[in-house]
């Protein structure tokens, strides 16, 4: 046996693998995990090629498996101006946000007519309330196009020369599955737009290039992820990132979701085929379906109606159901035929409904599912769906920081009952399955082990904990993370724990996240980040 290139000694290894054995050291051949035991049994192996990090007591974990997110989406949010509210970012009143955004313009030296763009807008949590208005942008930027994306993504606020430009103008409808907010008692827009009036407008707007992509990826890795979901990718963005594998390389692997309304194109182009779908580190994983909106941007499809009414003043509100049962069912149904996995956003239980019957109908139409049908974010629910995961094959990804960042507005606006159960990770580990847990970046921070805390405290900004019967313990948090996480990507045998024949996929943490207070796993450090066997990220 050769000795091995990488052997890290001296600390604590968490394997996370079926019995949760803790181990002293590993060591790394060829990118593979070739060794797992203690650290005198790992340093014999090394000789004088070997590269030998001391660990002095840290703390190894598998690297993490980011199970959604949104890299190519992300990506361009990099140069505009972050808009977040506490304890995000700064953005308390719309003062705050405007001298942002005025910042923004003067770093970017944005030319007149050129799109000024911010993200992360939270009025929800604003001191006066956030209200900002087409007008307000004009006044504020009148040379310029201007839009600022809510913090959910799912709909944000535009100028005047943005509205005339898609044709929002006054006495305009809807369109299906979308709401373009009025003037009160005007049909005049505000330029407050939600969902299919939002959603083709900012996707349009989020261009890229292979410098922001590579800058994204090495932002996951410096935060411990070794492999990252690009949770919406467009068929151009699919082949971006392919580009990159094949030429100066990934950091970190991306298992790319297409876009459902792109799902042909990508099915004409091969990308589905045995020798296309995976090289040097990106997948294409699968498809997303988008079937609802935000909870709080009150745009998330539920049963049972909003307590606070909708986004634009509406009564008797149950949020948007973005695709209806038809088009779902078609696109369901041509994934399954095709052996594609599908991965579905959905938010309030209605949502889930819809993902359940156009599962249904395929399977009662002779398709046969592929398995670990993904419901993304499952965070309005009720708990008998979990039941009916279980018997069809579903694997959830769930999003519990929503509990530290959103969980007073989710009290506001669907009462104590079902805003406890957002997100039910202990009632679903109970009934035997494997959810995961995601940071939906750019939606909140990328930071894996401040998801792991929200999973076992579910603790609000305001102090609330949002259903102490749904909190996990700090090792399932730390699966949700990491091998559950691959299981949901169908790639558990080659990651997610540490373990031999493995890729070594590694983190090494300034502690250990089962074995501290619980209120100090948000501020563990990552000390570095190992991809394959080589260092992508060393903390300086």
């Amino acid at each position: 046996m050769s000795a091995p290139d990488l052997v890290l000694v001296g600390g604590t290894v968490l394997t996370v693998d079926a019995v949760d054995t803790v181990a002293e050291a590993v060591a790394v051949t060829g990118g593979r995990i070739s060794a797992v035991g203690s650290t005198a049994e790992i340093r014999a192996l090394a000789d004088g090629g070997t590269e030998v990090v001391e660990l002095d007591g840290r703390t190894v974990v598998p690297g993490f498996v980011d199970p959604h997110s949104h890299v190519s989406m992300g990506a361009p949010y990099i140069r505009h101006a972050a808009l977040h509210t506490p304890p995000v970012g700064t953005v308390r009143t719309v003062a705050d946000l405007l001298h942002a955004l005025h910042e923004n313009l003067a770093q970017n030296a944005t030319p007149a007519g050129g799109l000024l763009l911010g993200w992360g807008y939270y009025p929800d949590e604003m001191d006066d309330g956030g209200a900002v208005t087409a007008e307000i942008l004009d006044r504020e930027f009148p040379d310029h196009r201007v839009a600022i994306v809510h913090v959910s993504g799912h709909g944000g606020v535009v100028n005047t020369r943005i509205l005339a430009e898609r044709g929002y103008t006054d006495g305009c409808a809807d369109p299906e599955g979308g709401t373009i907010v009025r003037h009160p008692g005007t049909d005049r827009p505000n330029g407050v737009l939600w969902e299919n009036a939002w959603m083709p407008l900012v996707f349009g707007m989020l261009d890229t290039d292979d410098d922001a992509l590579l800058a994204m990826l090495h932002e996951y890795a410096r935060w411990g992820v070794t492999t990252v979901q690009d949770g919406a990718a467009t068929v151009e963005q699919v082949e971006a990132i392919r580009a990159l594998a094949d030429g100066p390389g990934l950091p970190v692997d991306v298992r790319s979701l297409v876009l459902f309304s792109e799902l042909g194109e990508a099915v004409e182009q091969g990308w589905f085929g045995a020798d296309k779908v995976t090289s040097n580190g990106h997948t294409v994983q699968g498809v997303k379906l988008i079937l609802d909106g935000s909870p709080q941007g009150k745009t998330a499809h539920v049963t049972e109606e909003y307590l606070t009414g909708g986004p634009g003043g509406e009564q008797h509100w149950h949020g948007l159901a973005v695709l209806t049962q038809e088009q779902s069912d078609g696109i369901v149904a041509a994934a399954y035929e095709h052996g594609i996995q599908v991965f579905a956003h959905c938010n309030g239980d209605a949502a889930i409904d819809q993902l359940l019957a156009s599962h249904r109908a395929a399977k009662a139409a002779g398709a046969t599912p592929p398995g670990r049908t993904v419901p993304i974010h499952s965070q309005v629910m009720r708990l008998d769906q979990l039941d009916e995961y279980v018997a069809e094959g579903f694997e959830p990804s769930m999003f519990t920081i929503h509990c530290l960042i959103f969980g007073d507005t989710h009290l506001r606006n669907f009462g104590q009952d079902r805003a406890f159960g957002i997100s039910p990770m202990r009632a679903a580990i109970d009934r035997g399955l494997r959810p995961t847990n995601h940071s939906d970046y750019p939606i909140t921070p990328i930071n894996p082990l401040q998801l792991l805390w929200t999973s076992v405290t579910r603790r609000s900004t305001g102090g609330v904990v949002l259903g102490e019967d749904q909190r996990i313990t700090p090792a399932e948090g730390l699966r949700s993370l990491t091998i559950d996480a691959a299981y949901e990507h169908r790639c558990e045998d080659d990651r997610g724990s540490v373990e031999v024949g493995k890729l070594a996929d590694l983190v090494v943490l300034d502690a250990n996240p089962v074995d501290v207070d619980v209120d100090a796993i948000k501020d563990i450090g990552v000390v570095r980040t190992v991809k394959r066997g080589v260092t992508v990220y060393e903390a300086t």
